[in-house]
């Protein structure tokens, strides 16, 4: 029995790994034409786009590695049940569940690598992506580094430091602004809070030291200019695309520190632990269908495969959607989706005929 399992775990693997990796390098590629027509006419060159399409590939492996599985399962253990392997199996006396349960771990270590792209691979690589566009747009470096905080040298004669950036509000948190001249600083501006008002950004409630003069003066505003550096972050690219969950953990303390409400911040983290779980939930669904049901040809599964995706994507961002409203609380909405169709998994699982 040990040989057929093995056999049915290596054509597993295979699929998935085919599959996600190419929908990931076509889905990649349709971005990178999307956004052609918007960047052409910064004349970017060939290997800025294929950086790009780099850049932005190991997003979507992650987005897709769940549907990936779901596919592979449904085409693996489809073609089994088509030509009665499954049947052949029960009759020479294996038990059904018992043959799923490698898979069902399989499923978790993809929920665990899943995970692990995001955190250490997909997430900065979309950080490099913006990077890169900002690049292409400003014919220079986007100079904006993230530590504990965020650094970023707008002028040559401006450094500014933030505690961190709220781009739905548009406001820098706890700003420290170094104004130089020549090799020095002649002036620094701190403040709680920095906004974009009419046309600039401002900053609120601070102090003024002016190092030449050896004077400190209290301040209501004072404008510091247009900090085009953070505006990548207005074109529609979420804050936590670019940050990995623990970063994402970290960042969403400091906003509860400052008393900030952080309802849209706090889905998006609890989002990046949720989504992984997608895995072990298409592999349930998929053991289950493929068990129960006689299946036809791979292109009619993986279609299969495609539908049921569908509907899990569209349920799942409406749940995402009401967390960001604050219809669903923030930890409430990633996981109720995951979680409903787990169940249902679980519940066909326990329900086969052995």
């Amino acid at each position: 029995m040990s040989v057929i399992v093995r056999h049915y775990v290596k054509s597993m693997l295979l699929h998935v790994l085919v599959i996600s990796v190419g929908f990931a390098m076509v889905m990649g590629t349709f971005e990178v034409i999307d956004k052609l027509d918007k960047i052409v006419k910064f004349s970017p060159s060939f290997s800025d786009m294929v950086m790009f399409w780099l850049y932005i590939t190991p997003k979507y492996f992650k987005y897709l590695l769940p549907m990936s599985v779901l596919m592979a399962t449904l085409m693996v253990f489809g073609q089994a049940s088509r030509y009665n392997e499954l049947i052949a199996y029960k009759a020479a006396g294996g038990r059904i569940k018992r043959l799923f349960i490698p898979f069902i771990v399989i499923a978790i270590l993809l929920s665990a690598a899943d995970f692990a792209v995001d955190e250490y691979v997909s997430s900065r690589f979309n950080l490099e992506a913006n990077n890169l566009l900002y690049k292409i747009k400003n014919k220079r470096d986007r100079l904006v580094y993230k530590t504990t905080d965020i650094w970023f040298m707008e002028k040559k004669d401006m450094i500014v430091n933030a505690n961190f950036y709220d781009p739905r509000q548009k406001a820098l948190y706890y700003v420290t602004a170094f104004i130089t001249k020549g090799n020095g600083i002649t002036e620094i501006i701190k403040g709680k809070i920095c906004v974009w008002e009419g046309g600039r950004w401002v900053v609120h409630g601070g102090t003024r030291y002016d190092a030449e003069k050896l004077a400190i003066e209290p301040f209501d505003a004072i404008p510091l200019g247009e900090f085009s550096a953070i505006n990548v972050y207005e074109e529609n690219e979420l804050i936590a695309d670019e940050m990995p969950f623990s970063e994402l953990n970290k960042y969403n303390k400091r906003l509860k520190a400052a008393g900030y409400n952080n309802q849209k911040s706090l889905v998006d983290m609890y989002a990046k632990l949720a989504y992984p779980f997608t895995c072990l939930v298409m592999m349930l669904l998929g053991v289950a269908i493929s068990s129960r049901f006689k299946m036809g040809s791979g292109l009619i599964n993986a279609g299969i495969a495609i539908v049921i995706s569908l509907l899990y994507w569209i349920a799942y961002a409406m749940a995402i959607s009401f967390g960001y409203s604050g219809m669903f609380g923030p930890l409430f909405a990633p996981w109720i989706v995951p979680l409903v169709f787990a169940a249902t998994g679980c519940f066909l699982y326990m329900k086969m005929q052995e």
